[in-house]
């Protein structure tokens, strides 16, 4: 699958196959803020996590419990050694900005992740110690499902431009509205089949999520509702960026969150 091409070139650093507008092509899909603004941890509400694997930005994550952050299954393909990651928090700057550093204890992510479609691409990181600090701040849960139209906010340290290659350094956030499910699978077809357990968002061509946003936050009304997952190309004229839905999955992370409390 167009899919799993993409996720062989996780496991060696990328974490996108950039397409361009409408000359995207099936093997371009991939995780992934395009006509966003420079905001900072404490502005958004301190929930931003930096996830790093053997020192290296990997992936955005949300911290919604003390010792437990939300991110995307993809992230831990081909870096599966809990050891070797870590989360830091407090941090706009990143790579400027101390924040706190906590190392990974261990984590989760469903048995039936598939990395063909994306399917339930969540996880759940278990720190070795409670994340605190200044600008470090816990966000809740979604509370039901968002209609088409409802603007939402992602953030991350993802790509400002397709075309450029490294995560960026300053923290940005982009307002976009949710897209309506069948118009947003439609316009995925054949390349991919989207599942029950993603939504759509983004405004076409203009604003988006990009490389390095992966795992990230889409946030309504203070309560994380997305998790970044995938998109082919970044701001596409044709293609909607993919969100894991987190109101979808909340009955996956809340049994997690109990066994990795437990744990």
């Amino acid at each position: 699958m167009v899919i799993g091409y993409l996720l062989a070139l996780l496991c060696v650093g990328w974490q996108h196959v950039l397409g361009k507008d409408l000359k995207e092509k099936p093997n371009q899909i991939g995780p992934r803020v395009i006509g966003g603004v420079v905001t900072t941890n404490a502005k958004l509400g301190g929930y931003m996590m930096v996830l790093k694997y053997k020192k290296e930005f990997m992936c955005g994550g949300t911290l919604i419990h003390e010792l437990i952050v939300l991110t995307a299954a993809h992230c831990f393909i081909g870096m599966p050694k809990p050891e070797y990651w870590t989360v830091t928090g407090g941090v706009s700057r990143r790579g400027l900005d101390k924040g706190e550093v906590r190392q990974v204890k261990s984590f989760l992510r469903p048995n039936n992740f598939d990395q063909t479609n994306m399917h339930m691409d969540v996880a759940l990181m278990r720190l070795a110690k409670p994340m605190k600090g200044l600008n470090i701040a816990k966000i809740p849960l979604c509370t039901g499902p968002l209609e088409a139209g409802t603007i939402v906010t992602v953030s991350g340290w993802g790509l400002k431009q397709p075309e450029n290659v490294k995560p960026e350094k300053l923290l940005r956030r982009v307002e976009v509205p949710i897209i309506d499910k069948k118009s947003c699978s439609d316009a995925h077809l054949p390349t991919v089949k989207l599942t029950s357990t993603v939504l759509c968002a983004g405004v076409l061509g203009r604003r988006d999520a990009c490389t390095f946003d992966s795992g990230g936050p889409l946030v309504y009304q203070g309560h994380v509702c997305g998790i970044v997952s995938f998109g082919i190309g970044c701001a596409s004229r044709r293609y909607p960026g993919v969100y894991t839905d987190v109101n979808h999955v909340k009955p996956f992370i809340k049994e997690s969150m109990q066994k990795l409390l437990n744990s």
